[in-house]
């Protein structure tokens, strides 16, 4: 695929192009490897409170426009982009990996991350998970973990630790697996489990998906406040 186009929002990065999948195996090919950022509001405005943040997400290699409150500020603007869901890039590249390439599912609640790689391999039987782990390890469990990734060197690892977390912890630990392409799937895996339901087709196609989250989860009804606060401080910033 061609160049992706960089824009910006509230100083960090938004990667505009189709095919992202293809541009990330390439990478991989090449020996580069991506850490992949899934942007919506919630963690921009993370982002904008927490300089920290901001540094690893500005630092990525792919930033993708996950929610639909950064695909509505483009449009204001007047720049029409597509939302790309994290859970849609990560299931597309998943789809593309041959033999060859190898996956190492990493988060979510004990049995969550299982029940999503069984799922793939039922899904796609020649996928090759090569590691499984849930979110709930320990600082004592480190080193065996760092050194499991190190040794089996997979293509693909989805991290599964909530933001800002799993951004914090690709970031601090790219150089294990440096060809790897290292993507924070959030509640990916909860999905891919059968534990939740993603949206209808309406309100993903409609940028609505938060509503219907929110309709599933009534207590994230205070983290849906970042989407005015978040419409606010892009329009001003």
């Amino acid at each position: 695929m061609g160049e992706l186009q960089t824009l910006t929002v509230m100083g960090l990065p938004i990667h505009w192009g189709a095919h992202y999948e293809d541009w990330l195996l390439m990478r991989h090919q090449q020996g580069l490897g991506a850490h992949v950022v899934t942007l919506n509001a919630e963690m921009a405005m993370q982002a904008d409170q927490h300089p920290e943040l901001k540094a690893v997400l500005c630092q990525a290699d792919l930033a993708i426009p996950d929610g639909a409150g950064i695909v509505l500020y483009f449009r204001l603007k007047g720049q029409r982009i597509q939302r790309c869901p994290g859970i849609e890039l990560a299931e597309s590249l998943l789809q593309k990996l041959t033999p060859e390439h190898s996956a190492f599912f990493l988060g979510a609640a004990p049995g969550v991350a299982e029940a999503a790689a069984q799922n793939w391999r039922s899904r796609q039987p020649g996928l090759n998970i090569v590691g499984v782990r849930d979110g709930y390890f320990q600082s004592d469990d480190l080193p065996e973990l760092e050194a499991e990734l190190k040794a089996l060197q997979p293509t693909v690892i989805l991290v599964a630790l909530g933001v800002p977390r799993q951004e914090f912890w690709i970031a601090e630990r790219r150089s294990l697996c440096p060809q790897a392409i290292w993507i924070g799937v959030g509640g990916s895996f909860d999905i891919w489990a059968g534990n939740k339901e993603r949206a209808p087709a309406f309100f993903c196609n409609n940028n609505l998906e938060w509503l219907y989250r929110l309709y599933q989860e009534p207590w994230r009804w205070r983290r849906m406040l970042a989407l005015p606060k978040f419409a606010i401080r892009a329009l001003t910033y």
